[in-house]
């Protein structure tokens, strides 16, 4: 990581005595694009490392884009160098403040998930920079670690709870992202499970919410073509039961009949579990809300043995809630043949070689 604040201060000494380097208009927004994702990541260290060098691009002389959003986000930090001890205890803390006050305090511990991403999350405002930072945001949110999780997670909710008029350029900036990293489970996966807090969380306009899930849909059918890993698969299951919210759901109930007879049980089962939850949540989802919710709930969904019945009770959904049954593809290739005379042969071949 160190390499990131060597690039930084390359930057801001506009390059090398032999070197001409024309900083273009380009070349300064893609820089602070990857500082401002890896700032807002996963990795403690890594957040660490790419904010300092983000700030003195921010504070420097240098001519940005969104300037304005950038500071508002990036705050003048003269205590982020990794020399400043941070303070671990409640005692520290306030003694730290006493001294020099609760801004030097906040300062001091800007690199912390619960101080940073509320600030950063003005940055979506930003038609410049909300595509990276989203790029970033959701692997934080989807991450591992619960501190960093649920500081991301609340952060993003609050924010979008409190500017509505934002929500449109964030369901945009993630099918950009969807587009983007198609095929990149790092950061596919955690962006599912970004889409499934939004929507869990916050309350789309119908027109939005329709257009959004549309679009939604469309690339979850890529990122699961052909996928046989299950934590994919199964973090798409939520998200896609949720889109059902919106009236124009019929491109969704067709994937979700698909996925209900998956060839893996697990994600028959957590698409079972996730169409019953978003039936019981949201009103007026679909039709025969009551016999789908009955046939979802009675059916053993993860039985490895009996895939036709699955089917027939797959069909029957198909029929109550008014979409088209999936059709079973079959293989145009043919089977090999396999010939009695050589099967007998080689087993007479290796008995005879086991001195039988």
């Amino acid at each position: 990581m160190s390499c990131l604040l060597k690039c930084n201060q390359f930057v801001l000494s506009r390059g090398h005595p032999t070197i001409n380097l024309t900083f273009t208009r380009d070349l300064k927004l893609r820089l602070v694009r990857g500082f401002m994702q890896q700032s807002v990541e996963k990795i403690d260290r890594t957040r660490q490392v790419a904010l300092e060098a983000l700030h003195h691009l921010v504070h420097s002389e240098l001519e940005l884009a969104g300037h304005d959003a950038l500071r508002a986000a990036v705050p003048l930090l003269p205590t982020l160098s990794s020399s400043v001890i941070l303070p671990k205890t409640e005692k520290e803390k306030e003694a730290v403040a006493q001294r020099e006050g609760d801004a030097f305090l906040q300062n001091v511990e800007y690199n912390s998930p619960a101080v940073l991403f509320p600030r950063a999350m003005v940055l979506i405002k930003s038609p410049e920079y909300i595509r990276s930072f989203l790029r970033g945001l959701v692997v934080s949110i989807g991450g591992l670690t619960e501190s960093l999780v649920k500081a991301s997670s609340s952060a993003f909710v609050d924010f979008l709870t409190e500017h509505e008029e934002d929500l449109q350029s964030v369901c945009d900036g993630l099918i950009t992202v969807l587009l983007s990293d198609k095929k990149n489970d790092r950061v596919v996966v955690p962006l599912f499970k970004t889409v499934e807090l939004m929507l869990t969380n916050v309350m789309l306009e119908d027109d939005m919410g329709s257009k959004f899930a549309g679009q939604f849909v469309v690339q979850v059918k890529t990122e699961l073509k052909g996928c046989g890993s299950v934590v994919k698969l199964l973090a798409a299951l939520s998200p896609l039961a949720n889109c059902l919210q919106f009236s124009d759901n019929s491109t969704v109930l067709s994937q979700i009949m698909l996925l209900l007879c998956h060839r893996y049980p697990r994600v028959r089962k957590g698409m079972a579990d996730a169409l019953y939850t978003a039936l019981v949540t949201f009103d007026d989802v679909i039709s025969n809300t009551d016999e789908v919710s009955q046939i979802l709930e009675e059916t053993v969904w993860e039985d490895p043995n009996d895939i036709d019945a699955l089917r027939e009770k797959r069909n029957k959904i198909c029929d109550l809630v008014g979409v088209s049954r999936p059709k079973l593809l079959k293989s145009n290739k043919p089977k090999p043949k396999t010939s009695t005379t050589e099967a007998f042969d080689s087993y007479s071949d290796l008995v005879g070689r086991a001195g039988y």
